[in-house]
């Protein structure tokens, strides 16, 4: 999965994934049970799992002291969205309104390529934005982020098809990515899952907008975008320079003057 090609052991072409979740290669020691519960789990329908279940599983994996020092708790969707709606999406959702009414003024009037123009912009302009959580735990925030980000390219891209574009023609495979979402987190093993969380959430929304259209290779991109550390307390290491002020004594008053 981390190189793609013909596996001899599946008879078959396998996708190349990368994006270092298939890095490292090293076998696990299972037994009989557990591998039994992986062919099973291998059998499922994971096509709609919901990714925040992932948060879920790694807070019941940590003992309560550790999941008290980390602060590693659930958050419901709805208490996220409370938060993600009015700072990130509903500013968004109101440019767009305006674009969209400018571009269908501009297209009455037979300036189709203005028009398009318009939209193009704004389609340009969600695909540059970044958003941050610096204490992201399992990427819950940033999934429903992504989400909320891929509706409101739907309808984007949408109005574009209707002004006469084609996926082509606006530009294939560019888009709204996981790239966009940037994530701090100290726990290791909640970074890593987080990132897994909105690749997952990526591909569900590839798959239900474009049916068996297999996504570009690799699928899975080593972005960076996750990063495993302290976000109060690590930094860059930065080189300071002190500006000292001269200070005139003035000696008629005993007082200092700067």
């Amino acid at each position: 999965m981390d190189h793609g090609g013909f596996s001899a052991t599946l008879f078959e072409m396998v996708p190349r994934f990368n994006g270092k979740l298939f890095k490292e290669r090293h076998a696990m020691p299972l037994d009989r049970d557990q591998i039994d519960l992986l062919i099973a789990a291998a059998k499922a329908d994971w096509r709609d799992v919901e990714p925040a279940i992932f948060g879920t599983l790694l807070e019941r994996a940590l003992n309560p002291e550790e999941r008290h020092r980390l602060g590693a708790h659930y958050t419901p969707r709805a208490y996220v969205e409370r938060l993600v709606l009015p700072t990130v999406i509903e500013p968004l959702r109101a440019d767009w309104k305006d674009v969209l009414s400018a571009a269908v003024n501009l297209k009455s009037r037979d300036k189709d390529k203005e028009a398009v123009a318009e939209v193009k912009a704004f389609h340009h302009r969600l695909t540059q934005i970044k958003v941050l959580d610096p204490a992201c735990g399992t990427g819950n925030f940033l999934y429903v982020t992504l989400e909320h980000l891929k509706r409101l390219e739907g309808e984007v891209l949408n109005t574009l098809a209707s002004f006469g574009q084609t996926e082509r023609m606006v530009g294939e495979g560019f888009g709204v990515d996981p790239h966009q979402l940037l994530g701090i987190e100290i726990n290791p093993r909640a970074a890593a899952i987080a990132e897994v969380v909105l690749w997952i959430g990526y591909l569900q929304w590839h798959y239900r907008t474009r049916g068996d259209v297999r996504p570009a290779e690799p699928i899975v991109r080593d972005f960076g975008n996750i990063e495993n550390r302290d976000a109060i307390l690590a930094y860059d290491d930065i080189d300071l320079e002190i500006f000292r002020q001269p200070v005139r004594i003035a000696h008629n008053c005993g007082k200092l003057a700067c």
